[in-house]
């Protein structure tokens, strides 16, 4: 096997390499045999969008499930990531935007707070990294305000139009072998 293990043999807070991707994993759900992981680098640092805070319609959705998913499939085929429910609830609680659903996607603060003892171990200090979750709605007044993570793994909010770091998140079947 080359070194190789199954993806379900790597604990929470571990890495594991697929292809050129290196990922942490954030939790194992052994009992439907899935594992979310994070990517631990930026994929690439871009705008979240021209003109919206709503997730559901930005550019850098689009580009996480074609692009990097597109390179992701290259790797471990489709049949092994597995979609999942983004809750595009805003940090002030509006439920305007709803929810979607992705092969791939950025964290919300919801999952940032939850995994933040894994992530912090990966800080990635040179820039902030875009979260899918608006700071408030278009309704409230907030057209461009998108939730972050600054260089010390604080929350803190910036505007969409201007370049973050992007560190994709996705569910991996376990029983795939990776690095």
């Amino acid at each position: 096997m080359n070194g190789k293990k199954f993806l379900f043999q790597i604990a929470s807070g571990d890495t594991f390499k697929v292809g050129n991707f290196e990922f942490i994993v954030l939790a194992q759900n052994h009992v439907l045999g899935t594992t979310e992981v994070l990517l631990i680098d930026f994929w690439k640092t871009t705008k979240f969008d021209d003109s919206t805070n709503n997730y559901k319609n930005s550019s850098i959705r689009k580009k996480l499930n074609s692009d990097f998913y597109n390179e992701l499939v290259n790797e471990v085929g489709t049949i092994n990531i597995i979609p999942h429910t983004v809750n595009l609830t805003a940090d002030d609680g509006r439920k305007d935007y709803g929810m979607c659903d992705d092969s791939v996607s950025l964290l919300t603060c919801d999952m940032y707070r939850k995994y933040v003892d894994v992530i912090d171990k990966y800080r990635i200090t040179s820039d902030w990294w875009w979260l899918a979750t608006p700071y408030s709605t278009s309704s409230n007044g907030y057209d461009y305000t998108v939730r972050c993570v600054n260089r010390d793994g604080a929350l803190c909010n910036y505007i969409c139009l201007y370049d973050c770091g992007v560190r994709p998140f996705c569910i991996l079947k376990s029983d795939i072998f990776v690095s």
